[in-house]
């Protein structure tokens, strides 16, 4: 942790391709568009016969050869294809197949988490020109820290956040003093004025640049959301915080694993402890050999899963008393690695001993070789634990 506020960072901000996710499942006009336009470069072979194709009467709308470039290039930053440098040949890679062949199955959540785990590989300085000595020298895996950033934000951020402190991380040894300095941030809001933008403006390439970034790390919208509120950082500053949709939190949680579990412990429960650095490249096929790889499906299981189920659009994991925990005290409870490192913070429970309250996970520590300590507090009421019980299937499980 930093011993000042705001940590030392560097003058540069994020930044990614313009052109947005090619999001088959996704809701909004450019999510399709982009999706369209994708789907022509899966058509030809002949980069140039693209091009020509695009500025002739039988493409959908007219795209110069420049435009078509920043396609391409934002399709490269995705994983699913590369033009590799002198020639003339579009391949598509392992995962830009499999991403594909979701869609045309109607496979939204394997669709989703193709484009998840893609985006995760991402290393920031890219891998031709870099944008500045900062992205030429980054370390970070772009998409893998702002998710890591989310979870650990209790699933937020505000865009104030992300255009003053986030987005200025390009090494992965800057990311808990991110963590940290948006923590203090929001305990004490008055701190803005220390502060300050990594642009003389928030207008024009800065705003389009960080917005990018955002499209692309919730594929369209189709794994982000936003909210207009009341900023808390006051009426001058953006109103808009964007939030991982509930649905999707178990599979992040599960994508930014290296184990396939939903989440580990030595950490105490923080996502950012556990991102890894970019790989170093030796050319452009080894980069895109790694960009591109197969994905790996989403395993269906843990050992000694949970029971979960989903409330009011939110997945809520249920606990057992001396099965699964047993209670260290009103705010903690204490079980084995098996069970308790399943869950996160920022996760919903039910415990089995007080059915009158939900609880939330605040922080999670590895205590013994096999053993986790979990801080929670009471979170929602539970209304009817009856209901609750006839939906889970086990509605004569308890009188």
């Amino acid at each position: 942790m930093s011993a000042i506020f705001p940590a030392p960072r560097v003058p540069h901000f994020w930044r990614v391709n313009g052109y947005g996710y090619p999001c088959f499942f996704g809701e909004s006009q450019n999510a399709k568009e982009a999706w369209e336009t994708l789907l022509t470069f899966y058509e030809y072979t002949d980069y140039d016969q693209l091009k020509s194709f695009w500025d002739s009467k039988d493409a959908p709308r007219r795209l110069s050869s420049q435009a078509v470039e920043s396609w391409k290039a934002a399709f490269e930053e995705f994983g699913l294809l590369f033009v590799q440098s002198r020639s003339n040949v579009i391949s598509i890679t392992p995962a830009g197949a499999q991403l594909r062949n979701a869609a045309e199955r109607g496979g939204r959540e394997e669709f989703a988490w193709i484009g998840l785990k893609l985006l995760l590989r991402y290393p920031l300085r890219g891998s031709r020109r870099s944008r500045s000595d900062s992205h030429r020298t980054a370390d970070l895996l772009l998409y893998r820290f702002l998710y890591g950033a989310l979870l650990d934000l209790d699933g937020y951020v505000w865009r104030t956040e992300l255009e003053r402190i986030l987005c200025r991380v390009f090494r992965t040894e800057e990311g808990r003093d991110a963590i940290d300095d948006v923590k203090t941030l929001r305990a004490s809001p008055e701190l803005l004025g220390q502060v300050q933008l990594p642009a003389d403006k928030r207008a024009g390439v800065f705003y389009n640049s960080i917005n990018q970034v955002v499209v692309h790390a919730g594929m369209n919208q189709l794994l982000l959301g936003s909210e207009t509120l009341q900023s808390p950082y006051g009426v001058t500053e953006p109103r808009q915080r964007n939030l991982i949709r509930q649905e999707w939190l178990g599979m992040v949680r599960r994508a930014l694993s290296d184990n396939g579990d939903a989440d580990q412990c030595g950490t105490g429960g923080y996502a950012i402890a556990r991102l890894p650095k970019a790989p170093v490249f030796t050319d452009e096929i080894d980069y895109f050999d790694y960009l591109g790889a197969k994905v790996e499906p989403m395993s269906s299981s843990i050992s000694a899963p949970l029971s979960s189920m989903s409330l009011q659009g939110e997945i809520v994991f249920f606990l057992d008393l001396n099965a699964q925990y047993v209670i260290e005290s009103e705010t903690a409870i204490i079980g084995p690695i098996s069970a308790l490192c399943q869950i996160a913070r920022g996760q919903r429970l039910i415990l089995s001993h007080d059915e009158r309250w939900t609880y939330k996970v605040v922080e999670k520590q590895l205590t013994e070789a096999d053993r986790v300590v979990v801080q929670v507090q009471r979170a929602r009421p539970i209304s009817d634990m009856a209901i609750i019980r006839k939906l889970r299937g086990t509605d004569d499980a308890k009188p």
